[in-house]
């Protein structure tokens, strides 16, 4: 999909990829999944599944749909740049992929309802960096499971989420330089191994800056 190509999606219709998608956004001209109502609405359109590998979204607007990105089995998929700017059914999530690794989610802008801005599982060898990320959530802005050898940098979280960083039967991983507004737990990491933790300002939390479970390694 070229620079400025505007997806117009009928009530109850979607996209379902079982290859690889690109959608080639530029900053002046991204590419636009929307409704293709007069008047849009949350919830006019389903979503975008992605189930297949290797798929790249860079600038790349996306409004009033029922659901945010899903998919399985999509690893090395790269999406840079995504704009989910609050105008998703308010039982959205932003990004939900499972059993995809080697993901890179870079300077997106999610504002979404549901229980998540980033889900990934099997996630190992991810990047998850520069996104912005402003919603409570009763779960976490960003939750990433059995993801080895990840790095969560630069990310800024607000409007006080459960928890800002949420990352479990991971080991060797990064977080650095993240800027988290939370109300119970800035990091949460369980059942893991050698975390550095660097640089990161945490506030607002009510239960702890950075909570361990049964980890062991950290620094």
């Amino acid at each position: 999909i070229n620079a400025g190509v505007r997806i117009k999606f009928s009530a109850d219709k979607g996209m379902t990829v079982n290859g690889t998608l690109k959608a080639n956004g530029t900053a002046s001209s991204p590419v636009r999944f929307t409704s293709k109502e007069p008047t849009p609405l949350p919830g006019d359109w389903t979503n975008i599944a992605l189930n297949g590998m290797n798929n790249v979204l860079t600038y790349v607007n996306y409004d009033y749909a029922t659901d945010g990105l899903t998919g399985d089995n999509a690893d090395n998929t790269t999406i840079d740049h995504l704009t989910m700017n609050g105008t998703l059914s308010l039982t959205a999530n932003g990004i939900f992929l499972s059993d995809s690794d080697s993901l890179i989610l870079t300077n997106n802008y999610i504002t979404t309802a549901a229980n998540y801005g980033i889900y990934a599982t099997n996630a190992t060898g991810s990047n998850v960096e520069g996104n912005t990320i402003s919603t409570n959530y009763n779960q976490a802005a960003i939750y990433m499971e059995n993801c080895d050898n990840c790095t969560f940098k630069s990310n800024t979280i607000t409007n006080r989420p459960n928890r800002g960083i949420y990352s479990r039967y991971s080991d060797n991983v990064l977080f650095q330089g993240n800027s988290l507004e939370v109300q119970e737990n800035g990091i949460e990491a369980r059942e893991g191994t050698n975390h550095n933790y660097i640089s990161n300002v945490i506030t607002e939390f009510e239960e702890h800056g950075i909570y361990f479970y049964s980890t062991s390694g950290n620094k």
